[in-house]
């Protein structure tokens, strides 16, 4: 079991992306994302910014740092169809949680005032490389 969480300060988000526009949301999220975060054509910056919370999160159950490559779009937010947040990790992403033993995760997303944060518990469900401890990573 691994357990990632990350804290993003919602105004750097908002700031970014009036900054860099449609170049930054196209880098950082996907279609269903973009759509899941507006309404009314408003962007809904507490929930972009904890979709950047929960991609950082889950970068570090992975075992990355920010020096490393990955791109933001092969960790994708998504909801279930009972209404609560989950992952679905693409190309390099997924090989690395394969590769490290990881298919399940658990993902918690919230945001209040000018802060959003996510935690991610991922665990093995196949008989890949077990993990048997709770790695945190700051």
């Amino acid at each position: 079991m691994c357990l990632g969480t990350d804290l993003v300060w919602i105004p750097e988000i908002e700031r970014s992306i009036l900054q860099f526009g449609d170049r930054y949301l196209r880098r950082m999220f996907s279609e269903q994302e973009l759509q899941d975060c507006h309404s009314a054509q408003q962007r809904n910056y507490p929930s972009l910014a904890a979709r950047v919370a929960a991609k950082e999160a889950t970068m570090k159950i992975l075992g990355l740092n920010k020096d490393t490559a990955l791109s933001w779009n092969s960790i994708e937010v998504v909801r279930r169809t009972n209404g609560s947040p989950g992952l679905r990790l693409h190309r390099e992403a997924q090989i690395l949680a394969r590769v490290a033993g990881l298919d399940d995760y658990v993902l918690s997303l919230s945001h209040e005032h000018e802060y959003a944060i996510a935690t991610v518990i991922a665990t093995s469900t196949f008989g890949g490389k077990k993990t048997n401890r709770i790695s945190v990573r700051n």
